[in-house]
């Protein structure tokens, strides 16, 4: 778990210095690999909303200022999280590009245009800072999250949180909270040293907690996992723990989805045109 993390820390900061190259050069595709699904998906449909207008800046949610911007028309909306270790709003630039949606990304506190707020939190004042700046930005509900990494897992607890509010989620190479279940004792209060010492100042340990708390009060929405198959999981873990245990996660949900991709963990800068394909494919599902 300590590889992953720092190894996956250092593949998030690349990730953020390479979105202008990206950009200027254009979104890359690549077909997954596989796909795991309880149901097939109508073709993608999203509903016009003449309402919808752009927003960029900071709001005041309670003291201090989160960033997000939001193009594009339709509902619901795609709300974007970025992952830790150096993510940010503009690590879905190129995914939004490919996009015929409405969508918004947002920086949490202590990342990118956000205000630097003291102190540790957890995922759960991460949703409820994003819940307060939906609702002052004006950016009503349904949802659609998506999440990359820790990103992901605050998509999971946000539905848990807020399961009115929540139509679909799509994890993208999502951390999930079974995670910390596969270290071993002897080495899990190094591996929380590592993962705790982050630009954000995120108590991983109790955002897991928090996450799995609510698992079972997610809304029976669909949930799409993109899997990114070359993983360098820790030496500790049990071989083929993970995967086990994401695709039992998967199959218990009432409408789960697992597709894989022939890449690595930065799937956002890998192949953004699928990840938009991906999160139309779930616009797609729904009718709101």
């Amino acid at each position: 778990m300590i590889e992953v993390s720092m190894a996956r820390a250092v593949r998030c900061i690349a990730l953020t210095m390479a979105l202008t190259t990206l950009a200027s050069c254009g979104p890359t595709s690549a077909s997954p690999s596989g796909v795991e699904s309880s149901s097939s998906p109508p073709a993608p449909s999203v509903t016009a909303s003449p309402g919808d207008g752009p927003i960029h800046g900071t709001y005041d949610v309670g003291g201090y200022d989160l960033f997000i911007d939001c193009t594009g028309t339709g509902k619901p909306t795609v709300v974007m999280l970025a992952g830790a270790f150096g993510g940010s709003s503009a690590d879905w630039t190129a995914t939004r590009d490919g996009m015929t949606a409405r969508t918004c990304a947002y920086d949490r506190r202590n990342v990118g245009l956000s205000t630097q707020v003291p102190g540790r939190s957890t995922g759960i004042e991460a949703v409820e800072d994003l819940h307060q700046l939906l609702q002052v930005a004006g950016v009503e509900p349904p949802y659609v999250l998506a999440g990359h990494s820790y990103g992901g897992m605050l998509s999971l607890l946000y539905a848990g949180t807020y399961p009115d509010e929540v139509a679909g989620i799509v994890l993208v190479d999502a951390t999930m909270p079974f995670e910390v279940e596969l270290d071993p004792p002897e080495i899990a209060p190094k591996v929380r040293k590592e993962l705790n010492d982050n630009p954000e100042r995120i108590d991983f340990y109790e955002t897991y907690a928090l996450t799995d708390s609510v698992l079972d009060r997610l809304p029976a929405i669909p949930i799409t996992y993109l899997f990114a198959l070359q993983q360098n999981y820790p030496k500790e873990w049990e071989e083929g723990a993970y995967p086990r245990l994401l695709r039992a996660f998967i199959r218990g949900l009432p409408n789960g989805r697992l597709v894989e991709f022939d890449t690595d963990h930065d799937v956002l800068l890998d192949t953004p045109a699928d990840v938009a394909e991906q999160i139309q494919q779930m616009l797609g599902v729904l009718v709101v």
